[in-house]
């Protein structure tokens, strides 16, 4: 039986027993949600990471991730330890900061205590009631449940199908307020002189909102897949509602042409709808959908 209030979630994330591997993606997960940028861990399968398993960004500097999942709570000595030694990769690899990413139960004072062990240097600790709200949260469903098998509530559906609207609704007044400016803009790129004619903003809104739309039914084809024989079943409106949705897209873009798509195609799909985006005033990587 699930436990309530999150507590699934904190007693999976401490028991964890998944392996090095998993760790260092659902940690770069979790660093992307929290607005580092440039993320390319080293060596997950194994091998020698020069004193980092994750490299990254952070407002423009090079910062450095440290993963740390064992099983069970451990001593703070034992947390202690690993954190000096990962504090070491920061002058070896010429990095200004490190984030120490731990399912482990860290109460303030002894974060204190471990951030006090280099004041001269940037720290950051993302510890398990970190992790626990980040992975509760409406847009993180999809990664909690791949990485802890905990499958969403007929709440938490409505609460993540809530939370894509309002992203819709979003980029929907971002895109108004573009059309708004459009007239301005093609003054603008008149005056360019190119060999190529650049294309207008309602070219890449149109191709923005295409790639948008196949990403969407793809994740949610994927959800379907991963709920069916399930117990847990999916609420039945918001089910109606989505799979509509879904034939719609399918007869609009052939059923030939929406999936499945081989690895490499997946990830040209989801470039070009970071990329598209980047024009249109989002951050890189924004493949929220």
């Amino acid at each position: 039986m699930r436990r309530n209030e999150g507590q699934e979630t904190w007693h999976r994330l401490l028991e964890w027993d998944r392996g090095q591997a998993a760790s260092e993606r659902l940690a770069a997960l979790i660093l992307k949600v929290e607005g580092y940028k440039e993320i390319e861990p080293s060596h997950p399968l194994g091998g020698k990471d020069g004193l980092k398993d994750i490299c990254l960004t952070y407002k423009g500097k090079k910062w450095i991730a440290a993963v740390f999942f064992p099983r069970g709570q451990q001593t703070l000595n034992i947390i202690k330890d690993k954190f000096k030694h990962d504090i070491e990769g920061i002058k070896k690899n010429n990095a200004k900061g490190l984030v120490f990413i731990t399912n482990q139960e860290l109460k303030l004072s002894e974060r204190m205590d471990l951030s006090n062990l280099r004041k001269d240097i940037d720290l950051k600790i993302i510890h398990l009631e970190s992790l626990n709200n980040i992975l509760n949260s409406p847009m993180n469903y999809g990664i909690r449940m791949e990485f802890l098998d905990i499958d969403m509530t007929k709440e938490e559906q409505l609460a993540y199908f809530d939370s894509m609207s309002e992203l819709k609704e979003k980029y929907s007044k971002i895109e108004k307020i573009l059309n708004n400016n459009l007239e301005y803009s093609k003054k603008i790129y008149d005056t360019i002189k190119n060999e190529n004619e650049t294309r207008s903003i309602d070219e890449i809104s149109k191709a923005e909102n295409e790639f948008y739309e196949r990403v969407w039914l793809d994740r949610h084809l994927m959800l379907m897949n991963n709920c069916y024989g399930r117990n847990d079943t999916i609420d039945d409106k918001i089910l109606e509602e989505a799979q509509k949705s879904a034939e719609q897209l399918i007869n609009k873009y052939g059923e030939d042409d929406v999936g499945p798509y081989s690895d490499f195609e997946w990830g040209m799909i989801n470039g070009k709808l970071s990329a598209l985006r980047w024009v249109l005033g989002c951050e890189w990587d924004m493949l929220d959908s």
